[in-house]
């Protein structure tokens, strides 16, 4: 493989962030749309969702005796709703009773309800922990995604229906989407026939990607699960794999798994006629994980030019995982620390939490001085 060296200059990916104002509702049709709108495409990508037994115990709600993840995310709901579409990793497995953590989690139906009214429209599950609960838990994350009029891609409940519905692709405002998920391993557990899980083989990826051609796909993604955990800056596999990925004509990368911030890189084609925005790991997205960088991670913002059909900006913004109380509400709060740092008033924590919720926002600040941060 071949290293590509880091863009110097990337102005024209410094274009200010902007927001669709489109509700909620409206976003099934427009992503179903064929009319080209000369309108910016925002997508957001969210990191790792995982779910510790503890996070269970603060979703609980005596008074109705059922389980609510929605306090979690309402800070960052507004953000979320208002992308074209909206991604996230969801590292665990839905197989049903008994609920489990680490190390083979098996989470409530209910985290999947959250995310959904959260904003969220396409879930990754090519990731180490889709199989945790063995066949029966990959099958039921696809169908209950699919009951939810959600989309999924990574794993598959047999060959039909990678063939049928992998490469995922989707038309935004005219623009054809197209969305690769794989993963560097499931922990050392088999994944059992007719079921099918994508793991990182670049004679697959290739494949994938020249279907995504043939389908007239205008803007392909790389979704990968990969990376040391706990590893602050991407390792020479992740290199190599991106630059493979980019060689091929993938036109993004956005990395999941180490569980905290990693680096953002800006790589030439070998033709130099493009730059791709690479995010080796946004971290983790919500977890019970409290050790430093852990304890929080990005959004990754990109906006794409419907009418050109090109990646024209990406940024991000830091979120931090709060763990305490809210209006008297014990819980896990995903806080946007841009805002935080702006208008502390609007979340009342404790001093020692605004201390930990300022220093994680300004250590990512520092480490991702290459791309823009949104206020």
């Amino acid at each position: 493989f071949i290293r590509i060296p880091l863009k110097k200059h990337v102005f024209y990916f410094m274009i200010i962030f902007l927001y669709s104002c489109m509700p909620a509702t409206e976003k099934e049709n427009i992503q179903k749309s064929e009319v080209v709108l000369n309108e910016p495409i925002t997508l957001i990508f969210a990191g790792d969702v995982m779910h510790h037994m503890p996070q269970m115990n603060a979703a609980y709600v005596p008074e109705t005796n059922s389980l609510d993840y929605t306090p979690c995310f309402q800070f960052v709901k507004p953000v979320i709703q208002k992308a074209d579409l909206a991604f996230c990793n969801l590292e665990t497995s839905l197989g049903g009773k008994p609920f489990s953590g680490y190390p083979k989690f098996s989470s409530p139906d209910e985290l999947l309800f959250a995310l959904k009214d959260t904003g969220f429209d396409v879930i990754q599950i090519a990731n180490n922990h889709v199989i945790d609960q063995g066949s029966k838990g990959l099958e039921r994350v696809i169908q209950l995604i699919q009951d939810e009029g959600l989309h999924h891609t990574g794993a598959y409940i047999n060959q039909d229906q990678r063939d049928t519905q992998y490469p995922f692709i989707i038309k935004v405002k005219g623009v054809k989407i197209a969305v690769l998920n794989y993963t560097y391993s499931t922990n050392g557990l088999i994944v059992r026939k007719p079921n099918i899980v994508n793991t990182i083989d670049t004679v697959q990826i290739l494949q994938d990607i020249l279907s995504a051609r043939n389908s007239k796909a205008d803007i392909i993604i790389m979704l990968a699960h990969w990376g040391n955990e706990y590893h602050l800056k991407s390792n020479d596999i992740q290199h190599d794999i991106a630059d493979f990925c980019i060689e091929n004509g993938v036109d993004m990368i956005v990395g999941t798994h180490p569980h905290v911030v990693q680096n953002v890189s800006f790589l030439e084609n070998r033709e130099k006629s493009k730059i791709v925005p690479v995010f080796y790991s946004l971290g983790n997205f919500i977890s019970n994980q409290r050790e430093k960088n852990t304890n929080g991670g990005i959004l990754a913002g990109v906006i794409i030019d419907s009418a050109n059909k090109h990646i024209t900006s990406v940024s991000y913004i830091p979120l931090f995982v709060y763990k305490g109380y809210i209006n008297r509400k014990s819980q896990y709060y995903l806080i946007p620390t841009s805002d935080f740092v702006n208008n502390p008033s609007k979340y009342p924590i404790p001093k020692a939490d605004s201390l930990s919720a300022v220093g994680f926002h300004n250590d990512i600040v520092a480490r991702l001085k290459n791309v823009m941060i949104e206020n």
